[in-house]
């Protein structure tokens, strides 16, 4: 899901009728969300002499609602796109920019979301919203283009040599012979086995984003998703692409102070390019 919404409100008469499972909402820049959760609970703080409810509700970009539930048939496609796997699952979405894609599988009863993700790792590749819509572009195309610069004081760097160890998986198959291993083992790098993938979709595999720092900001919303991030300290300048980004609004209504800030988890590109 490359937009989502989370909130807790006030649970009025009003607000109970406006914010239901199916309604939509209209946030920032005209991006349409939908509602797919929307539950009752009690808070901690009394008002009145009464304890104060709230609404939790969780939004998702209108028309990917479907990828939310397990497959009810199985889809095989091949020599597809990914605009054509979102349409056959049931998205009502259209791509702004897609790319091409050999094989796409989803059984019955399996999850959509975790099949395109699967079929995105195989080419490189990520959904991102920019420019009012989706789009699905190749990992090595988040590191071109403008950037947004910042200071290598404002990030909490993350120096944890088993993050790359454990997120980078070294990906076997067997070829069409079905005798030959296609690629090869690394050192220090797990292994696992990819069924029915060739040589350039292996190679595609090694190509991950891992996070190398944290960035916390006064609200900022320039700050989402697949932006590209240029850290200058006078000496040297490292680029860094938003791998999420979380945008928090909190009036102080429900207890607590106020708070508007955003966090960036940032990454840098691992595997060769």
């Amino acid at each position: 899901m490359p937009v989502s919404l989370e909130m807790v409100v006030k649970a009025t008469d009003e607000l109970k009728e406006l914010l239901k499972i199916g309604d939509k909402l209209i946030v920032g820049d005209g991006i349409s969300l939908t509602i797919v959760k929307s539950q009752h609970i009690n808070m901690q703080a009394v008002k009145a002499g009464k304890r104060v409810g709230g609404l939790i509700i969780i939004a998702v970009l209108s028309g990917c609602e479907p990828l939310l539930s397990v497959a009810s048939r199985a889809t095989s496609l091949n020599d597809t796109s990914f605009n054509e796997v979102y349409r056959v699952l049931g998205a009502k979405i259209r791509l702004k920019s897609d790319i091409k894609l050999n094989q796409f599988i989803c059984l019955k009863g399996q999850l959509p979301t975790k099949r395109i993700a699967i079929a995105l790792q195989k080419e490189a590749a990520v959904p991102v919203y920019r420019d009012g819509g989706v789009s699905v572009v190749r990992i090595n195309d988040l590191f071109k283009g403008e950037s947004l610069i910042y200071d290598r004081s404002a990030l909490q760097w993350i120096d944890n040599p088993h993050v790359l160890s454990h997120g980078n998986t070294n990906f076997l198959s067997i070829d069409d012979n079905d005798s030959d291993i296609l690629g090869s083992p690394l050192n220090n790098k797990q292994v696992g086995y990819y069924p029915r993938a060739d040589a350039r979709e292996l190679q595609n595999l090694r190509r991950i984003l891992v996070t190398k720092a944290k960035m916390v900001r006064q609200l900022d919303d320039q700050i989402t998703a697949g932006r590209l991030i240029t850290i200058d300290d006078g000496f040297s300048q490292d680029s860094l692409v938003v791998l999420t980004s979380a945008h928090r609004y909190d009036t102080g209504a429900l207890g607590g102070r106020p708070i508007m800030a955003t966090q960036a988890w940032l990454s840098q590109l691992e595997g060769e390019k």
